[in-house]
């Protein structure tokens, strides 16, 4: 019954085209449209740190360099911004939960100017750049990494972690050790975040 009447609503949706936001006992309520997320907060702290009030993390405010997924991972141990000693690297979900869905992917882009494209993060509040063509590399070169490691491997059997791209909006399992000929590492820019234990279990 449920499958049949799934297929309905699709059917009705795609005949109707775009349709208002329907009220409670109409048809189609009850839809993701429905539910109104809340809207980004943050407070900066005038010491180098974000604090994001909505899920109550406290973020490092900018990422500076890229460096590497072991390099990222031993930072946190030793940072002590703000005179805090208990940073980490964010996991896949405390990271993402900074995407920002008003953001537009610069992938079409010849130009390192990023051709007016707007970041899937608020760089207002947080340091942002696209990457690089100078350095080699592509605009959408802006991966940010995470403590989250994949329970499977890509690129010819390297350790994979999630990371956002907060360049185009994307989720990617990048590798964190040696990758290519060279024994290069893939390099991410990285910001710690503390506090909020248990956001996104």
């Amino acid at each position: 019954m449920a499958s049949s009447t799934t297929a309905v609503i699709r059917t009705l949706a795609s005949e109707a085209g775009s349709i208002p936001c329907p009220e409670e006992g109409e048809a189609f309520y009850g839809q993701d449209g429905t539910y109104a997320g809340a809207a980004p907060s943050y407070a900066d702290n005038g010491d180098g740190t974000v604090t994001d009030l909505v899920t109550g993390l406290m973020w490092q405010q900018d990422p500076g360099e890229k460096v590497t997924w072991a390099e990222a991972s031993a930072g946190a141990e030793s940072s002590t911004l703000a005179g805090y000693d208990d940073w980490r690297l964010p996991t896949i979900d405390e990271l993402y939960s900074l995407i920002d869905f008003g953001g537009t992917d610069p992938s079409a882009c010849q130009t390192g100017d990023g051709c007016g494209a707007i970041p899937f993060i608020d760089d207002e509040v947080f340091a942002f750049s696209y990457g690089d063509p100078d350095d080699g590399d592509r605009l959408i070169d802006s991966q940010w990494a995470t403590s989250t490691i994949s329970a499977g491997t890509t690129m010819g059997g390297a350790t994979t972690m999630f990371g956002v791209n907060f360049a185009d909006g994307r989720i990617k399992g990048y590798p964190v050790g040696s990758v290519g000929p060279d024994g290069s590492e893939k390099e991410y820019f990285v910001i710690y975040v503390r506090g909020g234990e248990g956001y996104g279990e």
